[in-house]
């Protein structure tokens, strides 16, 4: 109900005035009065409560505020507690380098300082006053929890830690946030309506005051900061500056008691402001209604105080944090005034959850927006960094797509089917990329962030599969839609260590995309996409090496120490380039694995490795190294039968060599596989044994032939006594379980000495011989027998 609202009802109430004039007078002057009256009240009441509603809405967009500021201070301290640089520096107590470290933590966290606290209670850090409360703060907060505010010298801070272990915890990274006038003048900013934050503090008498003085202790405010330790609670304060609507949110310190609270009041004057028209338009209606009223003044009155008194149930539920709707007839101002009222207690109750999703989520596709994009890939380039980088602290790479031929699809079919089709390739980029932030920039661009320890080749392998799965058709309202997506990669922070340049990049790398044909994917850096091709060019090269017959096989013999002789030889696969030329496999096998290359050349390598070992002695055996791909491949029994067949080798001087890696993706398949293989007669060996997490409780599910200890705890078995304790401890395992044990990367005979006097079976390394061609083999077994005469 408005003015214009009222002066428009202006005529109806005079054609009304000569009725009341002359018999009704006198009742309508009283229930006109009575009923402006309630209407007042109610008025006042509604404008109350929707302030007090209002206010609990913003205290709890505060607390989630609260509570991200203090994962993301969490994540940046993390980052560097974790850094191997910075804990060797504050194991060796190296205090230039720690002071440095927390000097630029502090400028990317944008905190007011921070500071490394030992387990001695030593404090490394700027100083001043509040150097002294952090010895004793990381043992002081209570357990489950990371953050605490705190007074000091009449200032108060958040302070924010995180254990930097070695592996055993030596001390905290400490975040130190001054809460002061300006961080409180950030949080009046988020509130859509004039909230006044202020940061109290208890003086020496154990009241509480504002800490720039700008609010005066009373019990008032007293009784609302104890109140509010057990629940959220709400009061109105008579204040030097008048009265306002206010809640209080302690913030936990170290203690049981809170040092600091925040005090968040709405001036009462500012809350009843919008109001003050339509109070007058109520006064003014009264006073043109009495020279209007006539006849039915009781059934007016009743047809007012029916809906009045609707309203005031409906703003007493709301009140109490339910929602019950004013069902009010009609559609004069009354009627109005209630589904106003309705739609206001609506929004009150949602608005919590959409304050929060809409301001960082797009609507149509409900995927991250820009300014949650942003905020993450700040985020994920603060906890990257150069440093973090060179201590393997990974990479951010960001993707940019764009809908090729969009405008057509919008153009043709209508703005409605285009809205669907963003929604659905919304959806699929999130299915195909679960490991990465997918975002709507808007209309229709998308962006990907891909952060942290990843495979070099991620970025460009998730672009490859964003294209193939925008080659299929999408649906969209019942229409098939055939689309496709342009990629622009770029990867910080070689290619830009601030957001804005990152993501300027990727556009441009974008741009590049577009120009050469659409449909494709392009790195900014020209040295990024020269290593994408030279990749490319390694699996076209495969393939030519499949087909050319490039590939040979070098055996490296496997030495029996207990009957002094050699005991078979592991195939290890060459790829002689005809102008690379010798091509490490460490070169193209990862290539050959994520290709699907690797199930053909495994294939060949099991049929080599067969037609080779059938001309050795009986008592050798070949043993074959099976890659995860390779082995749960449909066919793999099916290619090592045709492998013995052609032959002629017995299946027991066959050998597969596996890794526990071949478990990840299912335990019962493979275990059912091998027992399978086993069933033929050939052997398994479980290769670079102890090096997973879960080798043992393999060792459970099937009984392996041989178990190979890695090559990295032989290295030190001769001088180190816990290498030697778990390599003795491998052997007696395997004694145990009736199961061979082979030493890899044997190089002296110190180290030989040593495996032999633990019982290990057999050995394999370049002390005894490096890898050799085929046609070596049979002088190698000659001389090994005449030296064992």
């Amino acid at each position: 109900m408005d003015l214009t609202k009222i002066r428009a009802a202006r005529p109806r109430f005079k054609r009304l005035r000569t009725k009341l004039s002359v018999l009704y007078a006198g009742l309508f002057v009283v229930a006109l009065v009575l009923l402006a009256f309630v209407a007042q009240v109610m008025i006042g009441n509604h404008a109350r409560d929707s302030v007090r509603a209002e206010l609990t809405t913003s205290g709890s967009v505060y607390d989630r505020l609260w509570a991200l500021r203090a994962q993301s201070l969490s994540s940046s301290a993390d980052v560097l507690a974790r850094d191997f640089g910075f804990r060797a520096a504050v194991a060796s107590g190296d205090r230039p380098t720690i002071a440095s470290a927390l000097a630029n933590l502090a400028t990317r966290a944008s905190v007011s300082a921070a500071y490394v606290v030992d387990n001695d209670g030593q404090v490394t850090g700027p100083s001043g006053a509040l150097e002294s409360a952090l010895a004793p703060f990381p043992f002081a907060v209570p357990e489950g929890r990371n953050d605490a505010v705190v007074a000091v010298g009449g200032d108060v801070y958040r302070l924010v830690l995180s254990p930097v272990l070695a592996p055993t915890r030596i001390g905290w990274v400490v975040f130190a946030v001054r809460l002061d006038a300006a961080e409180m003048r950030a949080l009046e900013r988020l509130s859509s309506i004039p909230l006044i934050a202020t940061m109290m503090q208890r003086d020496a008498t154990g009241h509480w005051q504002a800490t720039d003085r700008s609010i005066r202790s009373s019990r008032a405010i007293d009784a609302l900061v104890e109140r509010s330790q057990s629940g959220r609670a709400l009061a109105t304060l008579d204040l030097a500056a008048g009265r306002a609507f206010a809640l209080a949110k302690p913030l936990a310190g170290t203690g049981r008691k809170p040092q600091a609270a925040i005090l968040i009041r709405y001036p009462l004057d500012a809350a009843l402001a919008p109001y003050l028209p339509l109070q007058g338009g109520i006064a003014l209606a009264g006073l043109v209604g009495l020279l209007l009223v006539l006849f039915g003044s009781s059934r007016l009155a009743r047809s007012i105080a029916k809906p009045i008194a609707a309203l005031d149930t409906a703003a007493k539920a709301l009140e109490q944090g339910s929602r019950v709707p004013a069902i009010v007839e009609g559609t004069d101002e009354i009627g109005r005034l209630a589904a106003s009222f309705n739609r206001m207690a609506a929004g009150i109750v949602d608005r919590e959850n959409r304050i929060s999703h809409l301001a960082f989520h797009d609507p149509l596709t409900s995927l991250p927006n820009r300014i949650y994009f942003r905020e993450a890939l700040d985020q994920a380039i603060s906890q990257v960094g150069r440093h973090g980088l060179a201590h393997g602290g990974g990479t951010v790479a960001v993707l940019c797509l764009d809908l090729d031929r969009f405008k057509g699809i919008n153009d043709t079919l209508g703005h409605p089917i285009g809205d669907a089709l963003l929604a659905a390739v919304g959806r699929r980029l999130a299915d195909v990329a679960p490991d990465g932030l997918v975002a709507r920039l808007g209309g229709d661009e998308y962006a990907i962030i891909l952060s942290g320890p990843c495979e070099p080749d991620r970025p460009r392998a998730l672009a490859q599969a964003l294209l193939d799965a925008l080659r299929d058709p999408v649906e969209a309202e019942d229409h098939l839609i055939a689309t496709g997506i342009s990629i622009g990669i770029a990867i910080g922070p070689a290619d830009g260590d601030t957001a804005d340049e990152l993501l300027k990049n990727a556009d441009l790398a974008l741009y590049r995309a577009k120009e050469d044909g659409r449909g494709v994917f392009r790195f900014f850096e020209p040295a990024l996409d020269a290593a994408a091709r030279e990749r490319h060019q390694v699996e076209l090269d495969l393939r030519d090496a499949i087909r050319d017959g490039q590939f040979v096989l070098n055996y490296q013999p496997v030495f029996d120490l207990k009957a002094n002789r050699i005991g078979g030889f592991e195939a290890l696969l060459r790829w002689h380039h005809p102008t690379r030329g010798l091509v490490p496999p460490l070169a193209f096998i990862p290539i050959a694995e994520e290709t699907g290359l690797i199930v053909a050349i495994g294939a060949w390598v099991l049929h080599e490795a067969c037609r080779e070992a059938v001309h050795w002695p009986d008592h050798v055996r070949v043993a074959v190294n099976v890659s995860p791909l390779q082995f749960r491949n449909a066919g793999f029994q099916a290619i090592v039968l045709q492998a013995l067949a052609n032959s002629g080798l017995s299946p027991d001087r066959l050998e597969i060599e596996i890794t526990e890696s071949i478990f990840l993706e299912g335990e019962a398949p493979v275990v059912a596989l091998l027992h399978r293989l086993r069933e033929m007669g050939i052997r398994v060996a479980l290769d670079d044994f102890g090096t997973g997490y879960s080798s043992l409780s393999y060792l459970r599910s099937f009984p392996f032939d041989k178990i190979k200890i890695d090559r990295s705890f032989v290295t030190g078995v001769a001088c180190d006594p816990s290498a030697a304790a778990i390599v003795r401890a491998i052997v007696d395992l395997a004694t145990a379980l009736h199961m061979e044990t082979t030493a890899e990367g044997v190089e002296d005979i110190d180290q030989l000495e040593r495996l032999r006097d633990e019982g290990c079976g057999n050995i394999q390394g370049y002390l005894f011989s490096r890898p050799v061609e085929s046609r070596h083999i049979a002088g190698l077994l000659g001389r090994v027998m005449l030296k064992a005469a």
